[in-house]
C-alpha cells in the first residue's frame, strides 16, 4: 500500500494545510447556499400540516384582554386555536351532505344513544319549538305559547331563605378536552355556553344537555377596537342595519337547538347604541330566548332596550377568572358568595380553563355545606324577573294609594 501511495503520489498532499482548509470550507459553504437557493432553508420549510396551540400563558394573556371588553384597554385579536381534534362522540352522526340535499344537519339530527344520567334534560328539538332557518333550525315560541327558554331550561326549585349561586362556563366546543370536563365534572346545575362556530355543536349540545346542563349559545357582539379585535363571523354590528343584523342574528340562532338563552361575547360598542341593539332583542324575544349580559361594562341602553322590548334578561355579577389561578378565583367566588346573600341570588360567568372547570368543581362541592343553593341560570334570571315585577307592582299600588290621598 505504501509502494501504491508512493507510485502516484497525492497532490493534494504537497499543498499548504491552512489553503487545504480553507478550500475544504470554501466548496462545502458553496454547496450549502446553492442547496437553500434551491430547496430553500430546511428549518424553515413549510411543513404538510401545521398546528399552531398558544402556551397556557398566552392564552390566559389574550383571553383576560378580551374579557376586559371596555374600549379602555388595548386588545389583541383572539390568536386562532386550531381544535384538537374534531369531536366524535359515541353513537353520535352526523349526515354528510351532498350536492343535491339541501336540508340541514339539524333536520336530519337522529336521536342519539348518549350514557343518560339521572339529571337528563329532555332531548332537543321539542316539537313545535322550531322551524327552518338559514343555518339549521331556528328557536320559536309554540302555538300553545310555550317558550323556548322554558321549555329548554333545567328545571329548579329555590329553598325558603337560602341564597342562591349560579354559574355559567363559556367558551365550550372548540377544544375536546375542556369541554368533555366541563360536562362530566361540573355539576348539572351549572349552565354551559357554546361557541356558535363549534363543529358538530348539536352533538356537544345533546350529550350536555343528557348530563343535565342546560345550555346557552354566545352571540359575537362588537367591541371598541373593531375589526381588529374581532369576535369572529357574523359579528352583530353598531353600524349594522336593523335588517342586517337580523339576517346575522338568525344565522348564529340557527346553529343548533335546545338552548334556553344566548349571551354576549364581547360587546362593549354595540351594547352602547340602543339604536342596534334594539333589533337584536326584539329578535331574541320574538324567538323566545333568554339573554345573559356579562357585566363588563353595565350600560343603561341594555335596561332601555330589554324592557321597550319585553326582553327576559339579566347581567352576570362577577366574571369569576379574569385572572386564571387558583387564588384568584377563590377570591372571586368569595365575593359571589358574599353577593348572594346581600341580593339573594349571584350569578358567575367563567371561561373553560382548566384552572377554572377544577376550582368551580371543588367550590361546588362545598356549597349546600355552607347554606346555599346552587342553581341554573335560567332559574335565577327568572327569579330576577319575578322580582322586578313584583317592585313594579308595589310602586304602582303605592303611587295610586298617593294619588288617591292627594284627591
Amino acid at each position: 500500500m505504501a509502494q501504491f501511495a508512493f507510485a502516484m503520489p497525492n497532490p493534494l498532499a504537497k499543498m499548504n494545510p491552512h489553503v487545504l482548509a480553507g478550500t475544504t470550507i470554501f466548496t462545502i459553504t458553496v454547496i450549502v447556499l446553492a442547496a437553500i437557493a434551491l430547496f430553500g432553508r430546511v428549518d424553515s420549510a413549510m411543513p404538510v400540516a401545521k398546528i399552531e396551540i398558544p402556551s397556557l400563558a398566552d392564552m390566559a394573556k389574550t383571553q383576560a384582554s378580551l374579557r376586559a371588553d371596555d374600549g379602555h384597554q388595548p386588545q389583541k385579536p383572539l390568536p386562532v386555536i386550531h381544535r384538537q381534534s374534531e369531536p366524535s362522540l359515541p353513537g353520535i352522526t352526523v349526515p354528510k351532505a351532498t350536492p343535491h340535499d339541501t336540508t340541514t344537519t339539524t333536520e336530519h339530527h337522529a336521536t342519539p344513544t348518549l350514557p343518560v344520567s339521572a339529571d337528563a334534560l329532555p332531548q332537543a328539538p321539542i316539537a313545535g319549538l322550531s322551524e327552518p332557518g338559514p343555518g339549521g333550525r331556528l328557536p320559536m315560541i309554540s302555538e300553545a305559547g310555550q317558550r323556548p327558554a322554558s321549555a329548554y331550561a333545567r328545571p329548579f326549585a329555590a329553598k325558603p331563605g337560602k341564597p342562591v349561586v349560579s354559574l355559567v362556563v363559556g367558551g365550550l366546543g372548540m377544544m375536546k378536552n375542556t369541554t368533555m370536563a366541563a360536562i362530566e365534572e361540573l355539576p348539572a346545575e351549572v349552565t354551559l355556553s357554546f361557541v356558535p362556530y363549534t363543529p358538530d355543536l348539536q352533538s356537544w349540545v345533546d350529550r350536555a344537555r343528557a348530563a343535565g346542563h342546560e345550555v346557552m349559545i354566545e352571540l359575537p357582539m362588537e367591541p371598541f377596537g373593531y375589526p381588529d379585535t374581532d369576535p369572529g363571523p357574523y359579528t352583530l354590528l353598531s353600524t349594522a342595519s336593523s335588517a342586517e343584523n337580523t339576517r346575522r342574528l338568525e344565522w348564529l340562532l340557527s346553529r343548533t337547538t335546545g338552548y334556553f338563552g344566548v349571551t354576549n361575547y364581547m360587546g362593549s360598542k354595540l351594547t352602547a347604541s340602543e339604536n342596534a341593539l334594539a333589533p337584536v332583542f326584539r329578535g331574541l324575544n320574538r324567538r323566545g330566548v333568554d339573554f345573559l349580559y356579562d357585566g363588563e361594562t353595565r350600560r343603561s341602553s341594555l335596561t332601555n332596550v330589554a324592557k321597550a322590548e319585553g326582553l327576559s334578561w339579566t347581567i352576570a355579577d362577577r366574571i369569576v377568572d379574569i385572572k386564571q389561578t387558583t387564588a384568584a378565583i377563590d377570591d372571586q367566588l368569595l365575593r359571589l358568595e358574599a353577593l348572594a346573600i346581600q341580593n339573594g341570588s349571584a350569578i358567575g360567568k367563567g371561561f373553560s380553563w382548566p384552572v377554572t372547570i377544577k376550582q368551580l368543581r371543588d367550590w361546588t362541592g362545598s356549597l349546600e355545606a355552607k347554606g346555599y343553593q346552587l342553581a341554573p341560570v335560567s332559574a335565577v334570571i327568572l327569579m330576577r324577573e319575578e322580582k322586578a315585577g313584583a317592585s313594579t307592582t308595589t310602586a304602582a299600588k303605592t303611587e295610586t294609594a298617593s294619588k288617591k290621598e292627594h284627591h
